[in-house]
């Protein structure tokens, strides 16, 4: 009977051990990022403080070279044209098929943020403005604004 009394108190004393041990470890806070990085081959960007958030969020699939946003509108549309793989009529077919019965204003070549989009300017069929950003490599809709709006939808809209 003796070893079973010790038996028993030996084993409820590791078990409430095995408890707080994982107590402890559930409130015991995360490792910092620093200390433990997801991926350690890959480097972390250093954070600059103080910036702004680079708008619009999206990134197209043809990358406008740097300095290609020019005062210059004339080579920089010269340049864009060069980089852009679908014409005028495959991105103002794009916006079109995203607003069917829409009226087109205007199309042009645009670098946003590194990214050559076109920009089709567009009446919708209940009148409202819209601008649609199809991606000038493979005409897939970015996003979708409102006309006077400043912020911008992906194109899950």
């Amino acid at each position: 009977m003796r070893k079973r009394t010790i038996a028993t108190i030996a084993a409820t004393a590791a078990l409430t051990l095995g408890v707080i041990g994982a107590v402890a470890y559930a409130e015991s806070p995360p490792p910092s990022p620093s200390a433990s990085p997801a991926n350690p081959k890959t480097p972390q960007a250093p954070k600059s403080q103080g910036t702004e958030t680079q708008e619009p969020s999206y990134t197209g699939s043809v990358q406008a070279p740097k300095g290609a946003d020019t005062e210059d509108e004339a080579a920089e549309a010269a340049a864009l044209a060069k980089l852009a793989k679908i014409s005028e009529a495959d991105a103002r077919s794009a916006a079109l098929a995203k607003f069917p019965g829409a009226t087109i204003q205007k199309a042009s070549l645009e670098d946003e943020n590194g990214s050559v989009v076109w920009a089709v300017q567009l009446t919708d069929a209940s009148k409202a403005a819209q601008e649609v950003k199809v991606d000038a490599g493979n005409g897939a809709i970015l996003a979708v604004e409102a006309d006077g709006a400043d912020n911008e939808s992906g194109a899950k809209d």
